[in-house]
């Protein structure tokens, strides 16, 4: 029998833990440790990954992830905003919408404001104060759960300096946009710290029939101390506190096609209370040691609160919704609630006053994780093995209501005789265990990598008052996961994996409502070298779509945060990326060229009560249906991204340019009628960057370099617009 032998060369997470514990005076910063294990990493791993280092994020200097994350293959995407407020995420054909299909993390702990009970990102981390941006797919993913049907993504925080270094980064623009970015850190002796602010707010692009902003402002404050431990064994313990808040004066209504054409940067009148306010609040330790010269143990500890009121214009008083309306604003039917709407008309019945609803939230998210990574040489062949276990709980508390409001000659006004209503209150509970296993083996020039994740997921939903749950279920599940990379040359590998996909169910679903599960299929072959290609081939095959009412897809009252099965799916696609750079004498001309193609279709025909995947046929007064052999709604069939530009040692010069093909408004196939159709699109974003001093830069930014009017959603309540050009002009100090 072979015996078990520990290697005795530090395995990659050994050598990166050990750069923490460098002299305080060394001259470099503290590397910033990836999960991914970095780019020459990434280059030999036996699934898809990608990662957006400082470097790249800095070209741009976005705030918005739907820019950031353009230039990553397989992305789908559905811009609600404009400034990625709220984003909406997919992966390979994954529903975007609030990016509740992906696992979303800071710093490898879950971010999600309730990642089991209510997965919908209302919170998502401000990337400005991010060195960093790891995405996932396919078999690399499934330690990453809960959702582990499309992908993950990982936002890197700054890490602490070793040197005493500083940053300020101020910056003006469009719409009274205006950002202030600073940090200061060093490290003494054992002990390090960080601390950084950052300030972003704008009037908003959107003109409001009655005036008024329709922007928001953002803040975030962090606070970093680390120390490291003498002794026996490295250790090393990092505490991250954070607070964030925001208001911003966004709204789930759009406009009529004829407006949107008119004016796609109109907002009605009716929309002017609408309001989002959230705190959030974070606290993370992490504990770090090495047991063996080639074994690390990493251990989380985490507390995550997000509080929310989110005022917004629901429906009409007499069940008239604002998205009949704005469907076909000319019908006798409609006509006059329109005018309402827009202001036009003041409200003169019982059925034309305006519901506003605050859909208030509390969340709570938290839980210990901790991870053994070791090498090892067992039966003749090398090991990176990988054990991981973590036990989450989250809730979110529900505290619906809303009250009618008359449309005034000066605006919006409490309806006298209305009183405040309860809509919705509960409490949704989640309580996760889950242990996963990953081990990379080296077979001669290939790496066959092994995983399996095993969950157990308690959840319950419950009204004020009642010490017996309305629903209580548990789901058990078995995630398992296969890839290989093989080196075929110096320059050419391939690569091929399957694994499962799965996402539990929220708590509070009735028994016929199923978990989301698919077989995940990946196939492709990189090239390094003076040109880096990457092209894979994929198809994820669901047993069960699930989808899930919200205001965001234009559900209402009772039906908000229901699940529905889809059915099966089958999802096929092409996902490339190349990248090279060319030397003209003292000049840099990067190429950064991603394109995907990406094919859905439904295996069965329902009907679609839910009204997530079509529209009501308000004509007929009956559900829409999907049929057998549909698309997907808002998965494009083309996506495209290119970045190139001129760099010197002094100054810089990028050019960004999305095309997106058209895409479904709801489920169909053949030709798309106008209808149900959202146009393909066109932009480009410009940068420039110049350094006068090695700590002083001067930059600008063009968004929508040629002011390309164009849609980017026709849910909830209408079309709403991309961003308009934006310049922006900023200075970065560095001490």
């Amino acid at each position: 029998m072979s015996s078990f032998v520990v290697r005795s060369t530090y395995s990659l997470s050994a050598l990166l833990f050990s750069s923490l514990s460098l002299a305080a005076d060394d001259p470099v910063e503290l590397q910033q440790i990836y999960i991914t294990g970095g780019q020459d990493e990434i280059s030999t791993l036996p699934g898809s990954a990608t990662l957006i280092d400082q470097m790249s994020l800095e070209q741009f200097e976005y705030t918005d992830i739907h820019r950031v994350l353009n230039e990553v293959p397989g992305i789908n995407i559905q811009e609600e905003d404009g400034y990625g407020l709220r984003p909406n995420i997919g992966m390979r054909g994954s529903t975007a919408e609030r990016s509740k299909k992906i696992t979303t993390m800071e710093d490898g702990v879950l971010s999600g404001p309730a990642p089991y009970s209510a997965p919908a990102a209302y919170y998502f981390p401000n990337v400005s104060r991010m060195s960093a941006v790891e995405v996932f797919k396919g078999p690399s993913a499934i330690q990453y759960g809960p959702a582990t049907v499309a992908g993950a993504l990982n936002l890197v925080s700054r890490g602490i300096p070793f040197a005493a270094q500083g940053e300020v980064d101020a910056q003006l623009g469009s719409f009274d946009y205006r950002r202030l970015n600073a940090y200061y850190g060093e490290q003494q002796g054992n002990f390090g710290y960080l601390v950084e602010a950052l300030n972003v707010s704008t009037t908003g692009f959107k003109d409001l029939d009655n005036g008024g902003d329709t922007g928001f402002e953002r803040n975030d404050f962090n606070f970093k101390t680390s120390y490291d431990l003498n002794g026996e064994y490295r250790q090393h313990l990092t505490l991250k506190l954070g607070y964030a808040d925001e208001k911003s004066d966004e709204t789930y209504v759009g406009l009529t096609k004829s407006d949107f054409d008119a004016d796609p940067y109109r907002r009605y009148a009716a929309s002017g209370l609408d309001n989002m306010q959230w705190d959030h609040t974070q606290i993370q330790l992490t504990h770090v040691f090495e047991p063996t010269l080639t074994s690390m143990v990493t251990t989380d500890v985490y507390r995550n609160e997000f509080s929310r009121d989110w005022f917004k214009l629901n429906s009409f008083s007499g069940g008239k919704t604002i998205d009949e309306v704005v469907k076909d604003p000319t019908d006798s039917e409609n006509s006059d609630f329109y005018k309402v709407l827009t202001g036009e008309l003041a409200s003169s019945s019982a059925a034309d006053k305006l519901m506003i609803g605050n859909n208030g939230r509390d969340f709570v998210s938290q839980g210990i994780q901790t991870k053994l990574n070791m090498d090892a040489f067992v039966f003749g062949l090398s090991h990176e093995l990988e054990v991981g276990v973590r036990l989450h709980m989250d809730e979110i508390k529900r505290d619906h209501s809303e009250q009618a409001y008359n449309m005034t000659s000066s605006g919006l006004v409490v309806d006298a005789g209305s009183a405040l209503k309860s809509t919705k209150d509960n409490l949704g509970e989640a309580t996760a265990l889950a242990v996963y296993v990953k081990d990379d083996i080296q077979i001669d020039k290939s790496t066959l990598s092994l995983g399996l994740r095993a969950e157990t997921i308690d959840t319950k939903l419950t009204e004020p008052d009642s010490a017996t749950p309305l629903i209580e279920s548990t789901e058990t599940v078995l995630v398992p996961g296969a890839g290989i990379f093989t080196q075929l040359s110096e320059t050419f590998g391939v690569l091929a994996g399957v694994h499962k996909g799965y996402v539990a169910s929220a708590p509070g679903q009735v028994s016929d409502i199923d978990p989301e599960e698919s077989i995940n299929y990946e196939l492709g072959f990189r090239l390094s070298g003076a040109h880096n290609v990457e092209v894979i081939a994929f198809a994820n095959d669901y047993s069960n779509l699930k989808g899930t009412c919200s205001f965001n897809n234009g559900c209402s009252g009772d039906e908000v945060d229901t699940e529905v099965n889809g059915g099966e799916v089958l999802v096929v696609g092409l996902e490339s990326n190349w990248k090279t750079e060319y030397l003209f004498q003292n000049y840099k001309l990067p190429l950064n060229v991603t394109y995907t193609y990406t094919k859905t279709e439904f295996q069965n025909s329902f009907t679609d009560k839910s009204g997530i995947f079509t529209d009501f046929d308000y004509e007929e007064n009956k559900p829409g249906t999907v049929e057998e052999g549909d698309e997907l709604p808002y998965v494009p069939v083309h996506r495209l991204n290119v970045k190139t530009g001129v760099h010197t040692e002094k100054w810089q010069l990028n050019l960004s340019a999305l095309y997106q093909g058209e895409m479904r408004h709801v489920a169909g196939q053949g030709t798309v009628e106008s209808a149900d159709k959202i146009d393909a699109y066109l932009v480009l974003d410009l940068a420039l960057n110049y350094k006068v001093k090695p700590e002083l830069a001067v930059y600008g930014t063009v968004d929508n370099l040629l002011g390309n009017e164009y849609v980017v959603a026709a849910q909830p309540m209408g079309y709403r617009p991309g961003k308009p050009r934006t310049v922006q002009m900023g200075v970065k100090y560095s001490f």
